[in-house]
Order: structure tokens, then sequence, then C-alpha cells
């Protein structure tokens, strides 16, 4: 039982996103934009732009993450790095020695 539940929430979030594709599609190209869209394809070209700028950001982001952190974990001596983890209570992206993939 506890596998078919998986399956039916898999099953209900793809039925969604359908529903959500098919409710933008009618959104970004009307029928009074007919037969060159030119307004939805400005919208998709706009979210295309906005997707670059949000990854590009993203990367800068966690980028300056993992350089201020290192930072302060080459401060750091050998004994103070040793001790930090051995009695750290910090735990996954909240540790000094981890670092993003970016």
């Amino acid at each position: 039982m506890r596998h078919l539940k998986g399956v039916l929430l898999r099953s209900v979030n793809e039925y969604d996103g359908f529903k959500l594709t098919a409710y933008l599609e009618n959104q970004i190209y009307r029928d009074q934009d007919k037969p060159l869209y030119r307004r939805g394809n400005k919208i998709l070209l706009g979210l295309i732009a906005w997707n670059i700028v949000l990854v590009i950001g993203s990367k800068a982001y966690y980028s300056h993450r993992n350089a201020s952190r290192e930072k302060v974990w080459q401060a750091m001596s050998q004994e103070e790095k040793a001790h930090y983890l051995t009695t750290t209570t910090d735990e996954g992206n909240k540790r000094l020695d981890f670092r993003f993939v970016h």
C-alpha cells in the first residue's frame, strides 16, 4: 500500500502539471493574436530572459557564499579547524566546511 501511495501522488502531480501547462498556454497564446502570436512569443522571450538572469544571479550568489566560507575556513588554524569539526552542532549547508556545487 505504501508503494501505491507514491505512484498515486506522482500521477496527481503530473495531472496538475498538465492542467497548469494548458492554462498557461491558453493565456500566452491567445486566439486574437493568431497567426504569428507576436504577443505570446514576446512573453516567452521575456520568461527566457528572466530565467537567464536568475541562473546568472544564482551562480554569483553561490560563488560568493563559497568564497566567504573559504575565507573564514582558511583564516582558522589547524587546531581551530579540528576543534570546529569535533564540536560543531551545525549540520548540512550551515557547516563552514560545506561548499555548494554550482
